[in-house]
């Protein structure tokens, strides 16, 4: 699974989440139910991880 910053594609389904529109790919979006994008910094570095119901996606 990947994320990107890019613009909708036509099979793509546009939802608004906390104020921000996030398009996903129809065939993902069972995939990605629950699943939360978060920024997050360690001694290695910052970034965006993805945590979902098993807090590891």
């Amino acid at each position: 699974m990947g994320m990107a910053l890019d613009e909708p594609q036509e099979n793509d389904k546009v939802k608004e989440l906390n104020g921000i529109r996030v398009s996903i790919d129809e065939r993902m979006v069972s995939v990605t139910e629950g699943i939360t994008v978060d920024f997050q910094q360690t001694p290695q570095g910052a970034g965006l991880v993805f945590l979902g119901q098993d807090e590891c996606c």
